[in-house]
């Protein structure tokens, strides 16, 4: 019986083995499908996570900003006036590493702006940087450099308003040297020579006088007056020489001081060239021409685009007749074309 038996399970099995494969293949298949269909609910459960944590990390900065934001706003200034130091170091680091290859110095404006600007920059950083470099010190230095920006922070970490606050008081800094050095190049008169430049250049220092400027194509015709006595770098006085360092913020306390002059004006004067060939002021932001005019000796704050234009094109026609003979025409420019102007005078006296 229980032989019959075995044989009959086998016909049955022989008989239906694909009824029976097909039927273990459905229930296979329906074990993987509800396997994959757990799986991708947990994988659901943990994205859904993931993006919870992801926006709530996103958004902490603006839960910071409610609870703390005067802390904040101190993370924020360091943070990205840090990032923007960086960022110019490498690139002052290329501007040095270009100099070196190319010795004709043919950089764009805004790398030789970098490369005036760069070396005074690291040199008021490095202290904040060293000292916050040992520990626990962070806590005392960076306050301090927070409250006092203009002084231990460069313009990487000022503010809009900062930058123009500060702009005017280096401003105003310069501008109070101006009336000393108009005496200066006043006293020299008597010395010119020749008659006929002696009369033209006495107008010019009468026009100033007067609460004027004189006009441009004067001026050029003076400039002989600037390669030889009576004020040609090699011929200033003490006196004289200490006012024009200060007219252009270079320090007096400097050791090779008509060294440091020449230096400026070719820097003045490569700038005046790299931003005729890249295309000449039209091409200039509002707040580059406003670093030029205030680099050049003029306040252009209340000033409007044309007139800033105007005065930078006058600078122009001055700064492309000068050649290496007549340099010191370029560092008295700032007296011969803004000594009188209203914003010059406004910023002084109020």
């Amino acid at each position: 019986m229980k032989m019959y038996r075995l044989m009959h399970h086998q016909r049955f099995v022989f008989q239906n083995q694909k009824v029976l494969f097909l039927t273990y293949t459905c229930i296979r298949s329906h074990k993987q499908e509800k396997k994959s269909l757990e799986t991708i609910k947990m994988s659901n459960i943990k994205s859904y996570w993931f993006d919870k944590y992801i926006n709530y990390i996103k958004s902490y900065d603006r839960v910071l900003e409610k609870k703390f934001p005067k802390t904040m706003h101190v993370y924020r200034i360091f943070s990205v006036g840090t990032n923007d130091l960086y960022q110019d170091v490498k690139k002052f680091l290329l501007i040095l590493k270009k100099q070196n290859i190319d010795k004709q110095n043919n950089l764009t404006h805004d790398e030789l702006k970098l490369s005036y600007t760069m070396p005074k920059d690291l040199t008021q950083i490095f202290p904040v940087l060293l000292i916050s470099a040992i520990p626990f010190t962070t806590y005392i230095i960076f306050p301090l450099a927070y409250y006092f920006p203009r002084y231990l922070l460069t313009s990487h970490y000022w503010t809009l308003q900062q930058r123009f606050d500060f702009m005017l008081l280096d401003q105003k800094k310069k501008l109070k040297h101006n009336r000393p050095l108009f005496r200066c190049m006043q006293a020299e008169l008597n010395n010119i020579k020749t008659q006929t430049l002696k009369l033209k250049w006495s107008g010019i220092i009468a026009s100033l006088g007067s609460g004027t400027h004189p006009n441009v194509k004067d001026i050029i015709a003076c400039s002989e007056l600037f390669a030889d006595k009576p004020y040609s770098l090699n011929s200033l006085k003490r006196k004289h020489k200490k006012e024009l360092l200060s007219i252009h913020n270079i320090s007096t306390w400097t050791v090779f001081k008509r060294q440091k002059l020449k230096e400026r004006a070719i820097l003045i004067k490569q700038m005046d060239l790299a931003i005729q060939k890249e295309g000449g002021f039209t091409t200039m932001s509002n707040d580059a021409i406003r670093w030029a005019l205030s680099f050049r000796g003029l306040n252009p704050a209340t000033m409007s685009l044309e007139s800033m234009r105007n005065w930078l094109e006058q600078w122009f026609m001055i700064s492309n007749t000068v050649n290496e003979n007549t340099l010191s025409l370029l560092l008295h420019s700032p007296i011969l074309l803004a000594y009188n102007h209203p914003t010059n005078w406004i910023l002084l006296y109020t």
